[in-house]
């Protein structure tokens, strides 16, 4: 017939239509859909998504990582800090067994970006707000101060060159002239010219082995460069705040914990350790919450999953931020826990709280 193509022989002596001849012509199209199948489950294994996903993480006790130069009360119970494992920019097959995991939850990345050394900058920051509570709670304020403590250091600038200056640094001097306050350092660096060096003296802690910490001198030049705020004033690069001397030192080690988080917990246990009241009275407690030098406790992330982590730890009482108190209790009820949840606003309020008969 015109217009037609002869058909062609099954391969093998097969009939035509014949099972045989049905597979052959089909292999192609399987073996496509196989490798196209390859490569997505490839990228479902190795392409990070955009969500972060927390889970319950340990309650150290705050008091095991504290530790205080001078006469402490002794007392019976502990305060645990609670804290959130956490995986960022999880690969697919994370994200389907959080969902499926009923202690975990799922964030967006935005929310929570993991910024190299952020966390680490804000664990530092929260433990010195929390001793400076601590004392402020104890009726010992108005410290007096003996250097600039450099908080942070900005990325480019050169005190962020490597072998100069580090978050932590304390300096005491510029140019020969002592510094006691962060005042006293901006005009000293205004006088210098774009590119000229300030000298700088510094003090640098060197370990956490002993109370207070070891430390080391060092001195160093730090060029000076241009404010890109202001074209007419100059920098090197470093936020500073008060080095305040307390009365007794206090050296809190971490280890591995990162985040502002443990605050309150710092500041409840120095507390309990040198004041008059015993705030634990036999008690496992267990907190979460940021906390300034004025004694404001903060909200934190993740305070379901540390409900968990205090209801392992067997705690009666769970403290959280005041405006995050009717989430942690709905995270408990669903659990059926029987654990006792309070919020608070501030450090005094927790002192109170815990001290009532």
């Amino acid at each position: 017939m015109p217009g037609t193509s002869p058909t062609p022989e099954p391969p093998n002596g097969a009939g035509r239509g014949g099972a045989a001849w049905l597979r052959h012509r089909r292999l192609p199209k399987v073996a496509i859909a196989l490798a196209i199948l390859s490569v997505l489950v490839g990228i479902a294994l190795t392409v990070h998504l955009h969500y972060d996903v927390f889970v319950p993480g340990e309650a150290p006790d705050a008091g095991s990582l504290i530790r205080i130069n001078g006469p402490v009360q002794r007392r019976a119970g502990s305060i645990h800090l609670t804290t959130v494992g956490v995986y960022y920019g999880v690969r697919l097959p994370q994200l389907i067994a959080a969902w499926l995991d009923s202690t975990a939850q799922v964030v967006s990345e935005a929310a929570y970006p993991n910024v190299p050394g952020q966390e680490v900058l804000a664990m530092d920051q929260s433990q010195r707000n929390a001793t400076l509570a601590a004392f402020g709670e104890l009726g010992k304020s108005n410290l007096p101060s003996n250097g600039a403590l450099i908080a942070a250091i900005q990325p480019g600038t050169p005190a962020a060159q490597p072998g100069y200056l580090q978050p932590g640094d304390v300096i005491t001097s510029a140019d020969g002239h002592p510094i006691t306050l962060p005042d006293q350092l901006g005009p000293i660096v205004q006088t210098h010219a774009v590119g000229q060096a300030v000298k700088l003296e510094v003090v640098r802690a060197t370990g956490a082995s002993a109370c207070p910490n070891p430390t080391k001198t060092l001195t160093m030049d730090v060029r000076v460069v241009q404010n890109p705020q202001n074209a007419s004033a100059r920098m090197i690069g470093v936020s500073v705040e008060p080095h305040l001397v307390l009365p007794v030192d206090v050296c809190i080690n971490a280890g591995n914990i990162e985040g502002p988080s443990a605050g309150l917990s710092w500041a409840l246990e120095i507390v309990n350790q040198l004041g008059p009241n015993d705030l634990t009275r036999g008690r496992v407690i267990a907190d979460t919450g940021t906390m300034d030098e004025k004694g404001t406790v903060g909200e934190i992330g993740g305070v379901a999953q540390k409900e968990i982590g205090a209801e392992r730890q067997s705690a009666t009482l769970f403290l959280v931020p005041k405006s995050q108190e009717a989430e942690a209790k709905a995270a408990a009820a669903g659990r059926h826990s029987k654990m006792q949840i309070l919020g608070v606003s501030t450090l005094h309020e927790a002192v109170q709280a815990l001290t009532a008969p």
